[in-house]
């Protein structure tokens, strides 16, 4: 299927790379259809299949917060019909400023996403260590 993008033009996306969300993500709830798209190793792109102008950052968390963890509960795990943990992927929401040494991923509201069945959901942890805003790179320091 052809897709028209805002950020990249035509896409041609196969049918088995939706990515669905029954509950869309926070804040834009009726966007059930996303793809992946990859950009700058290891960043990615979650592109709307309806809105060619939604799209957000997404980056797996493990490779600026090596310690994330977290358990996803029996109500999650049957939504998304997980069978095994090697099917799950998560992802997480960068924000992207104008400086680009400021960004932040949303470390409270993961993505989670059974490769597998290409079905995902956004869901909030109830940990308290984990931050909306979690700074990719550290602040360099200035000397004199």
């Amino acid at each position: 299927m052809e897709l028209e993008t805002t950020r990249f033009g035509k896409l041609e996306v196969d049918e088995e790379e939706i990515i669905t969300f029954e509950d869309g993500l926070y804040g834009f709830e009726d966007n059930k259809r996303f793809t992946l798209v990859a950009d700058e190793e290891p960043f990615f792109w979650l592109q709307s299949m309806t809105d060619p102008d939604l799209a957000f950052v997404i980056v797996e968390p493990g490779v600026f917060c090596q310690d994330y963890e977290f358990s996803l509960n029996d109500k999650v795990k049957d939504e998304l019909q997980l069978e095994s943990k090697a099917e799950v992927l998560v992802m997480n929401i960068v924000v992207v400023p104008e400086n680009p040494k400021e960004m932040t991923m949303n470390l409270k509201a993961p993505i989670i996403i059974n490769e597998k069945k290409r079905i995902a959901k956004q869901i909030i942890l109830e940990e308290e260590e984990y931050p909306v805003k979690y700074r990719l790179f550290e602040e360099e320091s200035i000397s004199a």
